[in-house]
């Protein structure tokens, strides 16, 4: 690993005005490997258990044809160290996706629910595809067939999804659906729908028309237990800014959703990149991409009723990608992304751990190593004092997960 270290200092510009703020580049971390395969493995994505534990995902393919499966491990935060990999067999043959990815979720009654997609033939919708799920009850060991969340005649597609533990204990699931709310609107339609013990995922609803069709959404239940849902929204002239939706009661009502920012950024075309909220208990802040010709990069801000939607956005990174984003107690924002940059011509990714600090100071941290290849990286708290970070990285052009673990 090449050891580098630099230190500068970097003006960002906001909608407030201009401020100076500190940017620490550091040598990275070491991070492993959990994918040791000589077949593509991606779609990294974290989610906690009722007891805190952190459940890794992954999808992975398993020959030369490309047949996909998804894995997960589970983290114990008290050990710090992953059990062993676990298989969930009903998912051979389902789609790769970096931003459309596979997830395990477990509800507070310990019955996992692993969530998929495949994709369809289909006349109408070049990119259609069905989301697919599989209940398990004994921590993995076993697993139902595979169902079909959406049985609708005429329902061509679902997309886009996230899943999440609820206030209530069971579980919360989003996508992107063909069905239209608003049928005059372009775009997708946001549904939402919960699970009920081991009984599956019921009631769904739409809670939001006209969404931008391929950005990953992201549900988010802040200290308060509210559940947001974020999203890409698509307003008159094709402008896809981010907009959420939110429920009081777990679910079963949402708000009109409102805008979280106004890029206006216009675009006959889907970036492939969605929010992500985080709750320090405090206040409730977002982080997203956005490519308008006010501001290219990824920008963050703070949602509170005093202060407009439309303003007081910060700018993280002119050329990054992807970011995702945990806040902890001691007031401090964590984002991480991909950011992009050239050697000889050659480019490559690094993955940056930014911290927005409750004094309003920022740090990066270099967590992947130097000229090498790195995309969608995800990250989850482990306690008050540690993160753990997954992302994707390139060993001879083959993608494989790896994960670090950060003492903050």
């Amino acid at each position: 690993m090449k050891i580098f270290k630099i230190l500068l200092i970097s003006v960002l510009i906001t909608s407030c005005g201009k401020k100076e703020t500190t940017k620490v580049i550091v040598e990275p971390d070491t991070p492993t490997i959990i994918t040791e395969t000589t077949y593509n493995a991606m779609g990294a994505y974290f989610n906690s258990d009722s007891e805190e534990n952190i459940i890794l995902s992954w999808s992975e393919e398993i020959d030369t044809l490309k047949t996909a499966v998804l894995k997960f491990k589970i983290y114990n935060t008290i050990t710090n160290k992953f059990g062993k990999v676990i298989t969930v067999t009903p998912s051979v043959g389902m789609q790769l996706h970096q931003e459309s990815m596979a997830k395990v979720a477990k509800n507070s009654k310990g019955v996992l629910y692993a969530i998929f997609r495949f994709k369809e033939k289909n006349p109408k919708r070049r990119f259609a595809g069905s989301i697919y799920y599989s209940i398990s009850e004994n921590e993995g060991k076993t697993w139902s067939p595979k169902r079909k969340l959406v049985e609708e005649v005429g329902a061509v597609s679902q997309s886009f999804y996230d899943v999440e533990l609820l206030p209530d204990g069971e579980l919360g699931l989003c996508w992107l659906d063909s069905r239209k709310l608003e049928k005059d609107k372009d775009g997708s339609t946001l549904y939402f729908a919960k699970s009920n013990s081991n009984l599956g995922f019921l009631n769904e609803k739409p809670i939001a028309g006209s969404t931008c069709q391929c950005c990953r959404t992201d549900i988010f239940v802040t200290t308060n237990n509210t559940i947001n849902v974020g999203f890409r929204n698509i307003s008159e002239g094709s402008i896809r800014d981010m907009y959420r939706t939110v429920s009081k009661d777990n679910g079963e009502t949402f708000s009109n959703p409102v805008p979280m920012g106004k890029d206006n950024w216009k675009i006959d075309g889907c970036p492939h990149t969605g929010p992500s909220l985080a709750d320090n208990s405090k206040e409730l802040a977002v982080t997203w991409f956005t490519g308008a010709a006010s501001g290219i990069g990824i920008f963050f801000k703070k949602l509170t009723d005093e202060i407009s939607m439309y303003e007081n956005k910060v700018l993280i990174t002119g050329v990054g990608k992807h970011p995702q984003m945990v806040a902890l107690p001691n007031e401090n924002y964590y984002i991480v992304y991909e950011d992009f940059y050239k050697v000889e011509n050659q480019t490559y990714n690094n993955i940056v751990l930014h911290t927005i600090k409750s004094d309003g100071t920022e740090t990066q941290k270099v967590l992947s190593a130097y000229n090498t290849k790195n995309d969608h990286v995800v990250l989850k708290k482990i306690n008050n004092n540690s993160l753990l970070v997954a992302w994707v990285t390139y060993v001879n052009n083959i993608s494989k997960i790896v994960t670090t673990k950060i003492n903050l």
